[in-house]
């Protein structure tokens, strides 16, 4: 293959570059001449192995190169490649089998500016299909970027429901290579063990592609064994009408729905606080009222005192039920704090003069929301003092994995050891919310609380879960 080109000073730059195909060599030639100072003009040598952007070929020379003409146009699609066939005006050449090869005909003889203005226009619909061509490959280049660099996962299945294409999302979450995704069922991926993927695939066929579709709500496995949950938003592509496909995007929402059901939670511990409120106020209230009457008659120094017992108890009450409606399963941050000084500071907000507290193999740090661990013990403690008396005798013993918190009160019967905890149960004039705080906050640090009978017959408090910076001898 040559080049043969030919500019002078007053040329215009080449648009294209222009095969010629014309078996007579001097036509050849001249035809060169002629069209160099507009265009880069090619010859063949052998073959017609280089590129072009259109093809000028006589009747001999094109059905010389047909075959291999028809390959590289077939090549080239769907982008442009003109052929430019040249012939006499009575030639059968003008017959529909050529057309099938050639794009536009030109006579001789020839006009220059006729046949400048048939190359020029085929030119032009080259350059605009090399530029389309150019513009989809850009197109489908950014659509693969963002499929694969989406943050959530995304797969493409086909009108069988199996996998044609993922992005690194979707194999993250999966904990799978692409390749052993690809082809597969969406629903046999061990990932989704639930039947909302079955009805996904199945609305595959029966789908149009303007269909809107609710998103399907599904959970999966994360690779480190998590259940989460996540909605999928599906749309339908048709790139034909046997290849039917349906592109699916997961959304996370895992913590939508746990907020969700946080919120339901709380809304529940409100309705239970203002039905518990109104009902055990009435009875300290009742108290207050009947006492404070005798008092204003009487004037006795003990109607008194049981009135200011009921307003005790009545603001014990309420700090209670405000604890309890302040999320005491919720934990909302974490320290690592020396546990003997949680437990020795909160006995000395509360414990009265005559109780004594024993601690035994309390050193060492854990890791806990300080604020509601000593309110455990709070609770703990006044349990003790209201079912003891003053002069109670606590004593608290740490264990391998957890706490022992003993008293010397009454202790408590094996029949109301699992009802102690539930909201309101009380045996004597308590709130009956401090113990159902206590498991609140257990439960809400991932630890396990029972009661068992102590050493002396009181009631022993077994907390295990617990992680402390040194093992307990």
């Amino acid at each position: 293959m040559s080049e043969y080109r030919k500019t002078t000073s007053h040329a215009q730059a080449p648009s294209g570059s222009v095969l010629l195909l014309i078996d007579h060599s001097e036509n050849r030639r001249l035809l060169g001449e002629w069209l160099a100072p507009e265009y880069d003009v090619v010859f063949p040598t052998d073959d017609i192995g280089s590129s072009f952007d259109l093809c000028i070929a006589d009747e001999v020379s094109f059905s010389r190169h047909q075959d291999e003409l028809r390959t590289r146009k077939d090549a080239m699609s769907p982008t442009f490649l003109p052929y430019l066939l040249v012939t006499s005006s009575s030639s059968p050449a003008r017959t529909p089998e050529v057309w099938q090869g050639v794009d536009e005909i030109i006579t001789t003889p020839i006009e220059k500016a006729v046949l400048q203005a048939r190359i020029d226009g085929l030119l032009e619909r080259r350059r605009l299909s090399v530029e389309l061509e150019r513009e989809k490959e850009v197109s489908e280049e950014r659509f693969r970027t963002l499929f694969q660099t989406a943050p959530d996962p995304v797969f493409v299945l086909d009108q069988n429901g199996r996998i044609q294409a993922v992005n690194d999302a979707f194999c993250r979450m999966s904990g799978l290579d692409r390749p052993a995704v690809l082809g597969e069922r969406i629903g046999a991926i061990n990932a989704f063990p639930n039947d909302s993927l079955e009805k996904l695939t199945e609305d595959v066929r029966g789908r149009e592609a303007d269909d809107e579709q609710s998103p399907y709500s599904v959970t999966y496995t994360t690779p480190d064994g998590e259940t989460r949950y996540a909605e999928i938003n599906t749309a339908r592509m048709q790139f034909g009408a046997e290849r039917p496909e349906v592109i699916g995007i997961f959304r996370d929402v895992t913590e939508h729905k746990r907020r969700k059901q946080e919120l339901k939670d709380q809304n529940e511990r409100l309705d239970e606080f203002a039905s518990m409120l109104a009902h055990e106020l009435r009875n300290p209230l009742g108290i207050a009222q009947g006492y404070l009457q005798v008092a204003e008659a009487d004037n006795a120094d003990d109607a008194f005192d049981e009135v200011r017992g009921a307003l005790n108890r009545m603001e014990r009450m309420i700090n209670e039920m405000l604890d309890l409606a302040r999320r005491p399963g919720v934990i909302e941050e974490t320290q690592v704090t020396a546990f003997q000084d949680i437990v020795e500071d909160t006995w000395s907000r509360i414990a009265p003069a005559e109780a004594t507290l024993v601690l035994e193999n309390a050193e060492g740090e854990i890791s806990a929301d300080v604020d509601r661990l000593s309110q455990v013990f709070e609770n703990l403690f006044r349990n003790a003092i209201e079912h003891a008396g003053d002069d109670v005798s606590v004593h608290i013993e740490r264990s391998s994995d957890g706490v022992y918190i003993e008293d010397d009160g009454p202790g408590i019967p094996p029949d109301e050891r699992e009802t102690v905890f539930e909201s309101g149960f009380t045996t004597d004039d308590g709130t009956g919310l401090g113990l159902t705080i206590v498991q609140q906050i257990v439960d809400a640090h991932g630890w396990d609380i029972s009661i068992t009978e102590g050493s002396d017959g009181g009631a022993q408090f077994e907390i295990t879960g617990m992680e402390f910076t040194g093992r307990a001898e």
